[in-house]
């Protein structure tokens, strides 16, 4: 059962009086997507205010409406099937903090540069009955839209936190108060609203104050270690990393094009834990040894966690391989691209044989620090020994000048997929990998005619 079932528990939790007693099915920020005994809340937008909508809400079936009120209107009044409140932002907020409230499950969250989606889908499937925030709602609508859909079945609730600007995460972990912190990694993301290194840092942890007295951090190993556990003295510290220095760490790592396998080692296991996954990277075997920690902490089914990553796929786009133009292999890393990510995506291809190719798009939100980054990621494939390097967008010509002679840049989707085309071969291994914005997804099915 829903914590938030009836429109009556909307009420109470809004301290609103009147009576008014529906089913729920759902919670919709569109009225395109109401169904029947759906709650619509009209959010404000970048370009108009939803609660214009809220009548075709109503024509749909919607059980009520949730919608902001007019200038000179009271606030907080119920008529027939349309509640009037100062901010539907703050309901939506408030909704979600009280069936977080009810929740007297465990809580996760996990924010960080890269990886905050595969290791909340590690943790989803390797702890049973446990729900996890949807796709990637990871923002100040899509997290509390997934916490009002939480059940008292569910015996953990996993969220994705992600941040563009200094306290995003403040905001959300606030929301949710996690018995356990993940965070994954501190890159350089978001430079364009975080500025620099320590600013990505700063707003990471701000998790970290939002965790519950008696919680757990689970943080990546490294010189940013001290800093965290500065911040608090009422909460357990645990580190992931690939060195004995970390409380979960990885040895005897071994990668084949089928996958990965390695043992995990720590203080706190009375053996070794022998893993196989079909994920490649070291950045991943980062993600399971986070995911780990949270697993041993609350007690889970380790034996069921390490079944469940012989069998985890990641989600499309996240070094997927597939056959590709001409019988080559494509790793399709096209759904994001930082430094940090494109750097490991790059380690993975240079593992392959044949000859390898990375196929990159500009990096996207990186400010002042946009010209650098790409130039590094140029001589990054260099010295990796990567044999091509394709660029396509703007920036994408400052990684190719850096690579050198065997880079090559363009400008034009129609010439780049025509070059594709022609000069992919048998054996070759082929990266894409670029910014959201970018839609480097265009060029994988390119080939489905060759």
């Amino acid at each position: 059962m829903k914590f938030i079932n009836n429109t009556s528990d909307i009420l109470i939790s809004l301290g609103v009086e009147g009576n008014h007693k529906a089913a729920i099915k759902d919670f919709q920020i569109d009225s395109r997507e109401v169904n029947k005994n759906s709650v619509f809340i009209g959010l404000r937008g970048s370009r108009q205010d939803g609660s214009i909508y809220s009548d075709h809400a109503l024509q749909k079936g919607a059980a009520l409406s949730i919608v902001k009120a007019k200038k000179n209107s009271p606030f907080l009044k119920l008529s027939k099937n349309i509640l009037v409140v100062n901010s539907p932002e703050q309901a939506l907020i408030t909704l979600a903090k009280t069936a977080l409230r009810k929740f007297n499950q465990p809580v996760i969250g996990i924010t960080g540069s890269n990886g905050k989606t595969t290791t909340k889908s590690i943790l989803s499937a390797g702890i049973k009955k446990s729900f996890s925030s949807f796709k990637n709602f990871n923002n100040e609508i899509g997290l509390p839209l997934s916490a009002l859909m939480l059940d008292s079945r569910d015996k953990a609730a996993i969220f994705e936190m992600g941040a563009a600007k200094k306290g995003d995460i403040n905001f959300l972990s606030k929301i949710i108060k996690p018995n356990i912190g993940i965070i994954t990694h501190i890159g350089h993301s978001h430079l364009l609203g975080l500025n620099s290194l320590k600013g990505v840092l700063d707003v990471k942890s701000e998790l970290i104050n939002n965790i519950r007295t008696n919680g757990v951090a689970i943080l990546p190993n490294g010189k940013h270690v001290k800093h965290w556990k500065g911040l608090r003295n009422d909460i357990t510290f645990l580190t992931f990393g690939l060195d004995a220095t970390a409380s979960f760490f990885a040895s005897n790592i071994k990668t084949t094009k089928i996958g990965t396998s390695f043992s995990i080692e720590s203080k706190y296991l009375t053996r070794t834990l022998h893993v196989k996954t079909a994920l490649l990277g070291n950045h991943n075997i980062l993600n399971i040894l986070a995911s780990f920690a949270a697993i041993k902490q609350l007690n889970e089914d380790i034996e069921f966690f390490l079944e469940s990553l012989k069998f985890f796929k990641n989600e499309s786009q996240r070094l997927h391989l597939q056959s590709w133009i001409n019988q080559s292999t494509l790793i399709d890393d096209s759904y994001n691209a930082n430094p940090d990510s494109v750097q490991a995506a790059i380690d993975v291809l240079a593992k392959f044989p044949g000859r390898r190719i990375l196929v990159l798009g500009d990096m996207k939100e990186l400010g002042r620090y946009r010209k650098k980054f790409h130039k590094q990621i140029g001589g990054y494939a260099k010295t990796k020994g990567l044999d091509l390097l394709i660029g396509f967008g703007d920036l994408t010509k400052h990684s190719v000048e850096s690579f050198g002679s065997s880079g090559i840049f363009f400008k034009s989707k129609a010439a780049l997929k025509e070059f594709l085309c022609k000069e992919i071969s048998k054996k070759d291994h082929v990266l894409l990998k670029g910014s959201r914005g970018m839609h480097m997804e265009q060029f994988i099915n390119i080939g489905d005619n060759t």
